[in-house]
């Protein structure tokens, strides 16, 4: 008779066997997303008085950290893009006359008429351009601070719009502690800006000052917070595709 040899493992070695395949399996699924963690990209001068690190670029918008110094002013952003949305993440600014405080968000044309200037403490922004087939003829300014204009998406979660064009969204996002969104498709690109406090984007924490690119037809596992965050997002944001 012939002798079978079986591989016999204890469990922790199962255990750790389960624990390394689950690693990979997480590195390989969130290596599709582009997360640029604070300051792990270069700062890029702009000239004396400001400087750039840039986020993304896709085919239609480009996003970027913009720093200010007190009284500085930002020219138009160069490019076909014709809609700049904003926040304000350190400091102050005003555009056309509207003063923006820490935790302001705005959407404005982009021309020398809307340029961006910061305020007397200096400012740091979030700002994406993009090229859309309507752009706003005039200055939207939200917060992400106040109470008020903010709609249920899912229990604990609210959103605020920002702005709106067919199938693409601009929205502020603020999740309770404790809350969660539903692991989702990407019928379009979706951007992520953490603006305070953190979360969990699948296996990926998403901490205030971070962004993530997530490419179309790409799927996010479940969106989670122990703390409480708020964050910006642009994307198709399909209620349909969160049920």
């Amino acid at each position: 008779m012939t002798a079978h040899r079986f591989d016999v493992s204890t469990p922790a070695q199962a255990m750790r066997h389960r624990l390394l395949a689950r690693v990979q399996a997480s590195h390989e699924h969130e290596s599709q997303f582009l997360t640029v963690r604070r300051d792990a990209v270069p700062w890029q001068p702009l000239d004396a008085q400001s400087r750039m690190q840039p986020l993304a670029q896709t085919v239609i918008a480009m996003s970027s950290l913009v720093d200010l110094s007190r009284h500085a002013r930002l020219p138009p952003p160069r490019g076909a893009y014709n809609l700049c949305e904003w926040v304000v993440l350190e400091g102050s600014a005003t555009l056309v006359g509207q003063a923006l405080a820490c935790g302001d968000a705005a959407r404005s044309p982009n021309d020398d008429m809307h340029a961006m200037r910061a305020g007397a403490d200096g400012a740091r922004l979030y700002l994406r351009c993009s090229r859309v087939d309507d752009p706003p003829a005039e200055v939207l300014r939200v917060s992400t601070l106040d109470d008020t204009d903010w709609d249920d998406f899912c229990p604990g979660v609210r959103i605020k719009a920002l702005w709106e064009g067919g199938a693409r969204r601009s929205v502020l996002v603020r999740m309770r502690a404790g809350a969660s969104v539903k692991a989702h498709a990407h019928a379009l690109e979706e951007e992520c800006m953490m603006l305070a406090g953190e979360a969990f984007i699948g296996d990926t924490l998403l901490r205030s000052g971070e962004y993530q690119l997530a490419p179309q037809g790409s799927r996010h596992g479940e969106v989670s917070t122990d703390v409480g965050a708020v964050f910006f997002v642009h994307g198709s944001l399909d209620p349909a595709a969160y049920a």
